[in-house]
């Protein structure tokens, strides 16, 4: 009998004006890429989604999935979402792994006391330091979920019909996050490590805090590594170990 065929998604850059300008065709040609780069978030709700396909909604209250972005990703690219065991690879229409990682069906909790939930700056900081970050309080509504939902391509009905908020929408507000704390130019998300520990019905009170735990330069771009913690409503729902270039060399 034939193999199933591994689940597939088309990567969608879905805000090429969005603040982050590596989003944007030529800049991110500057900087030596073919092109606007897909948002590292998105390709992790590619990944999920297949996962909760494969596995059921439960996925959303309780999983671990660790994603590492290894090569760009442009829009419009059909990408291979391929799981053995715990190991979990994207792949190109080349057949180039683009995304490297694992997936669990059981959440790792993780100590976040570092999170203690610290007001914004009055200003954004020129770099970010280690320590708290400044909380973020966002009301999502329903409206929101859909829009993502239909700009992604999200074929999975549970996240129309039943307003379950999609766990790539989750990992953005892990994105804004940095952006509310940190002046940004062009940046990059390299990894995550995300514990779904809770779905989210909408309409929701999400409040996201955090602690940058690590910097460090390489090849002259500057990293930055923080924990943040998501609730909704002020219930715990995604852990994230969270990765990015905040600024790139040149």
């Amino acid at each position: 009998m034939d193999e199933p065929a591994a689940p597939s998604f088309v990567a969608h850059n879905i805000d090429p004006e969005a603040d982050n300008a590596i989003h944007d065709d030529g800049v991110a040609q500057k900087f030596g890429f073919t092109g606007a780069l897909v948002p590292g978030v998105e390709l992790f709700a590619g990944a999920a989604s297949a996962l909760v396909a494969q596995g059921g909604p439960a996925w959303l209250a309780n999983s671990q999935i660790a994603l590492r972005f290894r090569r760009p990703v442009y829009d419009g690219e059909r990408l291979l979402v391929e799981s053995s065991g715990d190991e979990l690879a994207v792949r190109g229409p080349d057949g180039e792994v683009r995304c490297v990682g694992t997936a669990q069906s059981t959440a790792r909790r993780r100590d976040l006391q570092g999170c203690s939930g610290a007001p914004l700056p009055t200003q954004l900081q020129e770099q970010p330091t280690v320590g708290a970050l400044g909380t973020v309080v966002e009301r999502m509504q329903a409206s929101d979920n859909e829009a993502y939902v239909d700009a992604i391509e999200e074929s999975l009905s549970l996240y129309r019909d039943d307003a379950v908020a999609h766990p790539g929408l989750l990992l953005r507000l892990v994105n804004l996050l940095l952006m509310r704390n940190v002046a940004l130019g062009p940046w990059i998300h390299t990894s995550s490590d995300c514990a779904l520990i809770g779905a989210v019905t909408l309409p929701a009170t999400m409040t996201v805090r955090g602690a940058v735990t690590e910097l460090w330069t390489r090849n002259g771009h500057d990293y930055v590594r923080y924990d943040a913690l998501v609730l909704a409503d002020g219930q715990p729902v995604m852990e994230v170990d969270h990765t990015a270039i905040y600024r790139l060399a040149g």
